[in-house]
């Protein structure tokens, strides 16, 4: 099987500088161009196709996404953008996702983080292998950045080098973005302002690998995760655990079972396991926590709330169509169905839920005839149902404590090892 890499190409000076060196060092791996149209000036399509053409002559298959809803705010518009390439890496079976952020980025972000409230966690910042943000269709997704520890001017003067083509985006340009008026009062680059704030970041980077790998131990002594997406959690090991680690952990535990794709506050993290210890019901960003230590879906959240606050989740399939659902089920359908909660209705002849608290039942997943109402299961309750869906709450608990991976192929500090030879060489 041939290895693939997708790279987010924006045809700017950073994308185009790793698009180079990709090629370059990875010439039998099979490059996908994903080129997001941001729909938001008139000359973007044909700056996308032009972006398209350029990436074709380089040898990379490329892809055109095109954004139905821009949005001008700038995390708004990240997080849009990061779900186009989650979605579009999902559909070619790639696992690797390759951006071009670079030294100046990974500053900026810190200064616009620092002017923020978050303690050090805020800190931490970009790394050159992360997880990507998008769940659940990033699942699968790692996120590589290999020109992290260089600048944007040391890559031009590559493009320059090699007569590459490359355009800058007008709206580099925009003051009315605190990006853009970061970049445009930039600390003297490699001056002590700089090395003070990215030594920060690195020291909270090993800091936070180091919380994480400490609530993963606890998640494996304290945590047990059902065969229905729920968790029991065991009080007295929270207790005894270092609160950080403890809150680490429970964050992750909450992400795992709401299949949410938002990080819980820190503040509902906090609420959440002072009534863990208090022996306290409690709902939560998406889970609601039994008095007992069981944790599960929040109702509401799946079956609607009567203020309007959310609407109830429901999907309709074929025979045959894969599809996830609410963030913690893939599912193949073995016939025409619908998956939503259970509500209100009974449970399926023979399926004991004794052990779940009539607060939790309502929300447990069901697979609904089309053609009428019958329950034709209900998911976590018999093993031979497996074959046909699997929950995805442990791998979002692995996801979000454990260290990322690439390919053992992939060679991160290939591309900026290449470029710095380039540079090197005599003009």
């Amino acid at each position: 099987m041939t290895d693939t890499l997708a790279l987010g190409y924006s045809g700017g000076g950073d994308s185009t500088a790793l698009l180079h060196a990709l090629k370059a060092c990875f010439p039998d791996v099979a490059l996908h161009a994903l080129i997001v149209d941001h729909s938001l000036r008139p000359e973007s399509a044909e700056e996308a196709a032009d972006n398209a053409d350029y990436a074709r002559d380089l040898g990379a298959e490329p892809h055109i996404l095109r954004w139905s809803s821009p949005r001008k705010n700038q995390a708004a518009a990240r997080q849009a953008r990061h779900a186009l390439l989650a979605g579009a890496c999902e559909g070619l079976g790639v696992s690797l996702l390759c951006l071009g952020h670079t030294l100046d980025d990974r500053i900026e972000t810190l200064r616009m983080r620092a002017n923020r409230k978050g303690g050090w966690r805020t800190l931490t910042g970009m790394t050159a292998l992360d997880a990507s943000p998008i769940w659940p269709e990033g699942r699968n997704l790692t996120v590589a950045r290999p020109l992290l520890e260089m600048r944007r001017d040391e890559l031009r003067t590559y493009l320059r080098r090699i007569k590459a083509r490359w355009v800058d985006d007008p709206s580099n340009d925009d003051a009315q973005f605190e990006r853009i008026r970061l970049r445009q009062e930039a600390y003297p680059p490699g001056g002590p302002a700089e090395q003070s704030l990215l030594s920060l970041s690195d020291q909270s980077l090993d800091a936070e690998r180091l919380l994480r790998g400490a609530a993963w131990r606890l998640t494996e002594r304290a945590v047990e995760i059902t065969p229905w997406g729920g968790a029991v959690l065991d009080r007295d090991k929270f207790a005894l655990a270092a609160r950080p680690m403890a809150l680490r952990a429970l964050e992750a535990v909450m992400m795992a079972v709401s299949g949410e794709a938002r990080l819980p506050t820190p503040e509902g993290v906090e609420a959440c396991l002072d009534a863990l210890e208090q022996g306290e019901a409690h709902t939560q960003a998406g889970v609601l926590l039994t008095a007992e230590g069981l944790m599960g879906r929040d109702p509401g959240a799946v079956l609607g709330r009567a203020d309007g606050g959310a609407e109830a989740l429901r999907l309709e399939l074929e025979a045959g169509d894969t599809a996830l659902f609410d963030g913690r089920f893939e599912i193949q359908a073995p016939e025409a169905c619908r998956i939503e909660a259970l509500g209100d209705r009974a449970a399926p002849d023979g399926t004991q839920l004794s052990d779940i608290p009539p607060s939790l039942r309502r929300s447990l997943t069901v697979l609904v005839s089309q053609q009428g109402d019958d329950i034709l299961a209900l998911l976590g309750f018999k093993p031979d149902e497996a074959d046909y869906w699997s929950l995805l709450c442990m791998p979002r608990l692995r996801r979000w404590l454990l260290p990322c991976e690439a390919p053992a192929w992939f060679d991160g500090d290939k591309s900026a090892a290449h470029i710095r030879a380039a540079l090197a060489k005599p003009a």
